[in-house]
């Protein structure tokens, strides 16, 4: 799991979420996004050691929480390059939005047809451990008459939690028709403390308007986790 932090602004990592994170591997991974016309070594020289030092505080709590902590710092000028090249280069499966949080106690999982439901819930299993989180899996589609195909996908996603250790009674499924699904994902997640999404395959209406996962982080008021899609890597 990587946990970017912009370590010089003071960014920090809720306690809830590092709570909820400490089942998992983490990747503690600071960095500074720097004007165009610095240079990298520039500001590490400068500002290393500082920063550092927040970073092992940082993974620290980590561990005192329970959980397995390492840190990467990064001086950049593309911070979206930098999160997929440290997350491929340790085999971090997902990667954190953060939004504050004080508490976790539901989650919500929109899942779609081009993401890989057996992978997200199986990384929602795996996150849960044996807390009592309540999971809400949805659906959104633009038609009454594919309902049924989303009903098929959120049994297969609750069977895969079952299966992880979830207990039945903490797995809601809800499919609903909408014209504008990223909308009604960030209404729903407003009655939840942190998302589960897939990362969206590369389209050209991402790259006009973002991935779905940062347009609903910017009206969800807890953290979002983005589960990666699955890497082929090539010798």
């Amino acid at each position: 799991m990587l946990v970017p932090v912009e370590v010089l602004e003071g960014e920090g990592v809720p306690a809830a979420v590092i709570g909820l994170l400490s089942t998992l591997p983490v990747v503690v991974l600071g960095y500074h996004v720097l004007p165009e016309q610095t240079p990298p070594g520039q500001a590490q020289l400068q500002f290393e050691e500082q920063a550092q030092a927040k970073l092992d505080d940082l993974a620290a709590v980590f561990r005192e929480a329970g959980g397995d902590a390492e840190t990467r710092l990064v001086f950049t000028h593309d911070e979206e390059q930098t999160l997929n090249r440290v997350a491929d280069e340790t085999g971090c499966d997902a990667i954190l939005i953060p939004n504050p949080a004080t508490h976790i106690e539901r989650g919500l999982v929109p899942l779609r047809g081009e993401v890989d439901v057996a992978r997200i819930a199986t990384f929602v299993a795996a996150m849960s451990g044996t807390r009592d989180i309540k999971v809400t899996l949805f659906h959104v589609t633009d038609s009454e008459d594919a309902t049924t195909v989303g009903d098929s996908m959120l049994d297969q996603a609750a069977g895969h939690l079952r299966e992880g250790g979830l207990d039945a009674a903490a797995i809601t499924e809800d499919v609903i028709v909408s014209e504008t699904p990223i909308q009604s994902i960030a209404t729903v997640a407003t009655d939840h403390d942190a998302v589960v999404m897939g990362e969206s395959a590369p389209s050209l209406r991402t790259f006009l308007f973002g991935e779905a996962a940062e347009q609903v982080a910017v009206h969800s008021l807890g953290p979002v986790v983005v589960v990666r899609r699955e890497r082929i890597h090539t010798p």
